[in-house]
């Protein structure tokens, strides 16, 4: 496994990250192809925890970190040379040796935010101090660091106290944008209801106003097609006559 690296305010990536190319992948899915090792369809290095895994000592440098190392056995794992364990439970002031700042009772739970600018007004305070110090001995700053430190470790705390409300109030927050989009789709029908609506009305209104017209037409179709034949019938009668007279 690789070395650690020291602890810093921020430090830099391992320094094997760069191993980690498409080309050293196909290389290592290869080998473990020649090697008679299986490998996953997607992902090259996910056969990490296989007994049956190639040789790491017998791959080049720049592919041994692409095999992971197996999990630990205790479960913790270590981060920047700080050891982390996900299963353990969030340590109180006291159990990290830090003076507690605020009373304990369950109204800080509820409402500490008077008890945040108290401490806010004293972390400023105490860095004005600590200015004065440095200006004048400044051999003397370790005292009035460690009460910025022991200060903002108390605010920090302070400030989890909020994480059930922050929850509470995400939650609130996501049930009234669904609410506000259910009622903006509700509107969004109601709209396009209102329109078929009165398109439908128009419609009918169109066809009750060309009505009268349209049987107006038609009757006067209906006589011009009356006095048509009964022309035709008076010619035919006339004719008729005009045939019997000269027969006569």
């Amino acid at each position: 496994m690789a070395e650690q690296l020291p602890n810093a305010p921020f430090p830099a990536p391992p320094p094997f990250y760069s191993h980690f190319t498409k080309p050293n992948i196909a290389r290592l899915r290869q080998l473990r192809r020649e090697a008679g090792v299986p490998v996953a369809p997607i992902d090259a290095t996910a056969d990490a925890t296989s007994k049956e895994d190639i040789d790491i000592f017998a791959l080049p440098v720049e592919l041994r970190h692409l095999i992971p190392p197996e999990p630990q056995a205790d479960g913790k794992y270590t981060v920047f040379g700080n050891a982390i364990d996900p299963d353990a439970a969030e340590r109180s002031l006291a159990e990290r040796d830090v003076e507690q700042l605020y009373p304990s009772d369950g109204s800080v739970r509820l409402n500490p935010q008077p008890h945040l600018i108290g401490l806010t007004r004293s972390m400023l305070t105490t860095f004005l101090a600590l200015a004065g110090i440095l200006s004048q001995n400044p051999e003397l700053y370790e005292e009035k660091v460690k009460d910025i430190h022991t200060i903002a470790m108390n605010i920090h705390e302070l400030i989890n106290q909020y994480r059930p409300h922050q929850a509470r109030e995400t939650l609130i927050m996501m049930l009234e944008e669904r609410v506000d989009k259910m009622k903006k789709e509700s509107q969004d029908i109601d709209q396009a209801k209102a329109k078929v609506v009165k398109l439908l009305q128009d419609i009918q209104d169109m066809q009750r106003t060309h009505a009268p017209k349209h049987d107006e037409r038609n009757m006067r179709d209906g006589m011009v097609q009356v006095a048509s034949v009964t022309k035709r019938k008076a010619r035919q009668r006339a004719a008729w006559a005009t045939l019997r007279q000269e027969v006569m």
